[in-house]
């Protein structure tokens, strides 16, 4: 019987000494025998050291501990860089996977060789490991066949849910994204590229247990900046604006990562077309809400780039001038037109009297 191939498992933690536990020991469980597990500790300072401490002296687990939390962005980045098997799983610290889990993607992944991902279905429990709901058939992703911008297309109008996200990735194609930016909806952006690369498959069973469910959209907006990651107010001058449209961000990055993926032009811009219209398609409602929610905060942001330094007030400016872009590219009904004319005067202000 010829060699199974191996699969780098990268298991990253912050603080999750009371889960992390549990989800090692859904990877121990694997009915695949070619496994290499690293357990990665993201600067935890509760128990989390002990915990992993326990399984270090295991065959085929190292541990990497970090001197400082990166942050969910940088912790998935290192989750496909780790290893360098042929095949790859990111793995969080509290959801738990089937013993079935990464021998079902395997089988999906070794009959497809063009397949770049396959994930599985997946259910939401409880912390009292009660099962409260699974996830419906749609959200599952099944971007095939040889049309890659379909591939990518199909991504952008129905990826909804983390199961689809967590799988096992052929890492010749993961070594072709692009570094993750910290922009809300960083995994949205992740997968619709990755479908330029690869299909993306799945199993139809709920062998992916996610543990009581999502986050709210704004919070986990917070969390994927620069500033939020390392716990700086994202309230003053000095912050990006644009966690405050999520759905507008996570929008825009689509439009950001499609016009520098290495394809012509027309098919690039082709992309960024079809992005705008799926996005507008899907969540209109909440877009429009969102550019009226910045078209009733920047008054005030505007104002306050009287009472900023020169250079303080350049920052600020660019970072108003990022949100007013998206907002206006996806959202033109909502006109914020005024409000760019407005903070281009005010941020020219300090520089004319500075010369």
């Amino acid at each position: 019987m010829p060699d199974l191939p191996v699969v780098d498992v990268n298991l990253f933690v912050h603080d999750g000494a009371a889960t992390v536990g549990a989800a090692i020991e859904s990877v121990l469980a694997q009915t695949w025998p070619a496994l290499r597990l690293t357990l990665i500790d993201d600067g935890s300072t509760d128990a989390t050291a002990a915990v992993l401490a326990g399984y270090a002296d295991r065959p085929g687990i190292r541990t990497i501990r970090l001197r400082h939390n990166g942050g969910a962005v940088a912790a998935f980045q290192r989750g496909f860089w780790l290893g360098d098997a042929d095949f790859v799983m990111p793995k969080s610290a509290d959801d738990l996977i089937a013993p079935d889990f990464v021998a079902s993607c395997m089988a999906v992944l070794t009959a497809h060789p063009a397949c770049a991902m396959c994930h599985a279905g997946g259910l939401i429990f409880t912390g009292a490991d009660e099962i409260r709901a699974a996830y419906p058939p749609e959200h599952r992703l099944a971007a095939i066949g040889p049309d890659a911008p379909a591939r990518a297309r199909h991504v952008m109008a129905r990826y909804t849910s983390s199961p689809s996200f967590w799988g096992v990735y052929r890492r010749a194609a993961t070594e072709r994204l692009s570094p993750i930016r910290y922009r809300a909806g960083w995994d949205h952006v992740v997968l619709a590229e990755l479908a330029l690369w690869g299909e993306i498959r799945h199993v139809p069973d709920l062998l992916y247990w996610r543990r009581d469910g999502g986050r709210p959209v704004l919070t986990l907006a917070r969390a994927a900046t620069a500033q939020g990651r390392v716990g700086l107010p994202l309230d003053d001058t000095l912050a990006e604006a644009r966690w405050r449209t999520p759905l507008i961000t996570t929008a825009w990055a689509h439009l950001e990562m499609l016009a520098a993926v290495p394809l012509p032009h027309p098919v690039r811009l082709g992309l960024m077309e079809d992005a705008a219209a799926i996005f507008r398609a899907r969540w209109l409602g909440l877009l429009r809400a969102e550019a009226a929610g910045l078209d009733a905060w920047l008054p005030a942001r505007l104002a306050a780039l009287e009472s900023c330094s020169p250079l303080e007030a350049r920052f600020h400016a660019s970072a108003l001038a990022e949100a007013i872009a998206a907002a206006g590219a996806l959202v033109p009904e909502v006109d914020l037109t005024m409000h760019a004319l407005e903070l281009a005067a005010r941020a020219g202000a300090p520089r004319r009297a500075a010369a």
